[in-house]
């Protein structure tokens, strides 16, 4: 039987915006990206933990491995974001 992939979500700082960020999960199987952006704050920390959750049922799996990323990406708002281009990156 073939083994499936670990969920990862990836989390980047947003370049030139202290506290906030964008995590990100990538589907291969789908070819599609599912992000979140969200603040430093305690309603940052719920939307972020919704969105794991979110992940985790839909893909049916006990858990989700959280990957924190050192790399700023450009602001979400920015029309030439490509959020599927964004590298793995490791602490």
């Amino acid at each position: 039987m073939k083994e499936k992939k670990k969920i990862r979500i990836s989390i980047h700082p947003v370049e030139d915006h202290p506290g906030d960020y964008l995590a990100y999960f990538r589907s291969e199987f789908l070819d599609a990206t599912y992000t979140v952006f969200f603040k430093d704050t305690i309603t940052g920390a719920l939307a972020l933990h919704s969105f794991a959750e979110m992940i985790r049922r839909k893909y049916q799996e006990k858990e989700v491995d959280f990957l924190l990323c050192e790399q700023e990406c450009r602001s979400p708002r920015s029309s030439c974001q490509k959020v599927s281009n964004f590298p793995d990156c490791f602490l």
